[in-house]
């Protein structure tokens, strides 16, 4: 029996998904290296990932904190073709920022578009002392449940209930399509560990719009077909 979208397109709902997803965010506008100065070091040292990729630029960046020197690790594509063409490595210990050909970061990967996917799948959240951002997984398992799933301008938002807060969101999702670019955003507000809730310092890991990354467009293109299935 195929599965029906529960969709709900009330206005109060547009409103806060728009002012609070797209609205004005220290990590959903580009990067620049000054900017990485300021990405936060947390106390329990957990390492932190992210993916932005806006209009023809895309950055990763590392949270390395669990080596001997902590490094914040920005890696930059910027014609968005799976190109490394700089990287900074900023060293919050001594305040001093290097510019490299390779990071020094244990997670840093020649491979761009292995690492734009590790990310964007949860494979590095999963396997590394890390926080447990919410990912692909998740967002295909929605799908899948055909559940919670709300129209959006051109694409779908996709929200992720506490079970034991059924009206309280952990996680949230968005993707589309528009004129050949992508919109792909993973929200994580919080998960739970044992009997804490754990919220990340960087509560995006992956904001995307109007890429036109080939990796962001993969994901997205594939998204797209499954949520469309889904009746």
């Amino acid at each position: 029996m195929k599965k029906r979208i529960r969709i709900k397109t009330v206005t109060l709902f547009l409103f806060v998904f728009s002012t609070c997803l797209f609205a004005g965010n220290f990590f959903i506008e580009p990067i620049s290296p000054e900017k990485l100065r300021m990405f936060p070091i947390p106390t329990d040292y957990r390492n932190y990932f992210f993916l932005q990729s806006i209009d023809d630029e895309t950055s990763i960046i590392i949270g390395d904190f669990t080596g001997a020197e902590k490094i914040v690790s920005h890696i930059i594509d910027e014609g968005s073709d799976n190109t490394i063409d700089k990287i900074y490595d900023y060293y919050p210990d001594n305040g001093k920022t290097k510019v490299l050909r390779k990071s020094n970061s244990i997670f840093f990967k020649n491979d761009i578009a292995e690492l734009k996917m590790d990310i964007i799948d949860g494979k590095i959240f999963r396997e590394n002392y890390s926080y447990k951002m919410k990912s692909l997984e998740t967002l295909n398992f929605k799908l899948d449940q055909g559940t919670d799933i709300f129209p959006y301008g051109d694409g779908y938002s996709i929200k992720f209930f506490d079970p034991d807060a059924p009206t309280t969101i952990m996680s949230e999702f968005f993707f589309s399509k528009r004129f050949e670019r992508y919109d792909l955003i993973f929200k994580t507000n919080y998960y739970k560990l044992f009997n804490s809730n754990i919220q990340p310092p960087i509560e995006f890991s992956v904001y995307c719009k109007n890429s036109k990354d080939p990796v962001v467009a993969k994901v997205v293109e594939e998204l797209l077909v499954k949520v469309k299935s889904v009746k």
